[in-house]
């Protein structure tokens, strides 16, 4: 069995040098600890990251800010039928119809 995608937090963190030479790379490095060590998978951290470098206004704080809450992991998606009638109510919002 493999792990993939492996962790590779040198390379990930020479990327955010490279790209981003505003940053703090050791604040980067303490941020991406503090993820990991919360239960943030890595395949999660690759992509926040990456969101974060193509973000010009983005600090790697926000890292922390972008996780999602973990209720969010327990609860169950909405079915199409729920999206159906939100979708209907706002068309009977919009266009209402009087019987009078």
């Amino acid at each position: 069995m493999t792990d993939l995608p492996r962790p590779a937090t040198g390379q990930l963190l020479a990327l955010a040098a490279a790209s981003r030479p505003d940053w703090s790379i050791d604040q980067l490095r303490d941020v991406l600890a503090q993820a990991r060590n919360e239960g943030t998978t890595w395949g999660r951290v690759l992509v926040a990251v990456a969101q974060l470098i193509a973000d010009p206004q983005a600090e790697p704080p926000d890292l922390l800010a972008a996780r999602p809450e973990p209720w969010r992991h327990r609860r169950r998606p909405a079915g199409p039928d729920t999206y159906q009638r939100g979708a209907a109510a706002v068309r009977a919002a919009l266009h209402p119809t009087h019987t009078d």
